[in-house]
Order: structure tokens, then sequence, then C-alpha cells
């Protein structure tokens, strides 16, 4: 998918360095905290449930000898059964969340402080499209990679802001892929920036013990800023 010829000349204006998006976006989170601490919640979860990994290991060794041959076929199917379902709800639970993400950090950066329950609308909306982006960039950003590590993560910076140009101009998943491409190519510095940020966070990560807690919350704080870079760049293209 090429980048657009069409797009518009770009403004002499210098985009901020990612790292002063920091201060933007931690402030912006904490101005509607409520709301960003439910919709982190079932991440912040599942880095719990990871954290204690070790313990989860050490009672599935004691569970081992543990046998089901004396349950009756029907209450085998239904112990399976059931966790099957609680593991496909946590799938979806996980999925509505990120996409609740995704129009909470765009709408924040537009400048409003949207409630949880205002968040349901747009993803019922958009949702199936900002899942077949998922599907559509991730394909490409994978090709590329297997391909040729370059192409990969040349499309990683072509793709990153089009769910914000999906949510904010009502378009189709190509026609936001294509969008995207066009912004960011002029600018590809400042998006780079952002995901070199964003990855630098996550390698807080390796740290003994605490390293998740401190790059989940420094995640969440700098959750705002893609979309705060998405707002700047649509304004220096108009300029």
């Amino acid at each position: 998918m090429a980048d657009s010829a069409n797009a518009k000349p770009v403004s002499e204006k210098v985009p901020v360095s990612a790292f002063n998006l920091f201060s933007k976006s931690s402030s912006l989170v904490q101005g509607n905290l409520s709301t960003f601490a439910i919709v982190y919640l079932i991440p912040l979860l599942s880095n719990l449930g990871r954290f204690s990994s070790h313990d989860q290991s050490t009672a599935s060794k004691d569970l081992s000898s543990v046998t089901f041959a004396g349950l009756p076929p029907v209450a085998l199917g239904g112990i399976v059964g059931f966790g099957l379902l609680l593991l496909l709800a946590f799938f979806v639970v996980n999925v509505i969340v990120g996409l609740m993400s995704v129009v909470l950090v765009l709408r924040t950066a537009q400048g409003d402080k949207p409630k949880f329950g205002e968040l349901w609308p747009p993803v019922k909306k958009f949702g199936p499209r900002l899942i077949g982006l998922g599907f559509l960039a991730g394909l490409y950003i994978f090709l590329g990679l297997i391909a040729f590590i370059v192409p990969g993560l040349i499309m990683i910076r072509r793709y990153v802001l089009s769910p914000y140009i999906l949510i904010d101009e009502d378009v189709s998943v190509t026609e936001a892929m294509r969008r995207s491409a066009a912004l960011s190519k002029p600018y590809s510095g400042a998006v780079w920036g952002v995901i070199g940020v964003t990855f630098l966070i996550s390698m807080a990560g390796i740290v003994p013990i605490v390293g998740w807690i401190i790059s989940f919350v420094l995640s969440v704080l700098y959750s705002v800023a893609p979309a705060l870079r998405y707002e700047e760049l649509k304004q220096l293209t108009k300029a």
C-alpha cells in the first residue's frame, strides 16, 4: 500500500519532542484519572496474574497428582467447558477494553474528559472496523518482518496512527491505513520518537520485582502521547 502522493505540503513548524509529550499526556491522564483507572484495570490484573505465575506454577505441580478419572463424563465435560468459557470471556473483555482505550486516548487528546459509559457507543460503532484494522495492519507488519526486517518496521510507522484516523474521520480500514501512511511519512522522525519512547518505557519491565509496576504506570501516563502526536500532525498538515 503506497504512501499517498496527494499529501498536503509539510508545515515549517517542527513537532515537539516525543519526551516532551510525556508531561502533557500525564497531565491529561491525571485530569480524567477515574476513567483511565477503570479502563486499565483489566491490563493491571493481567500483569498481577503474570507476577504471581511462580506461585501458580507451584500450585500446578501440587494439582498434578489429582485425577478426574472417577468423574462422570458429563461432569468432566462441564469442568472443561466452564474453563473454556472463562478464557473466552477474558479474551472478549480484553478486546473490548483495548478498543475503549483507543477511544479514550483519542477523545482525551482532543480535549474531552469522557466518562466510562461514554466509551461504549464509539466502541460499538467502530469496534468491528478497528478489529479488522488490527488484523490487516498486523498482517502487513508480520509479512514485512519475515521478508526483510526494515519493511516491517516501516509498516509500523505507517499504520500506527490509523486507529485514530478511522475513528476521527469515520473512514474504512484501508482508507485509514492509506491516510496514516500519508500523514506520518513527512514526519516519520516524530512518529518514530513516540514509538521509541513507548519501547523504552516497556523496557522498564526487565527490572526485577518492581519493573512491571514502573512500566505499567509509565505506560498509562504516556498512553495519550500517540493520539496527541496524531492531533499535532493533523494540525501541522493543515497549516
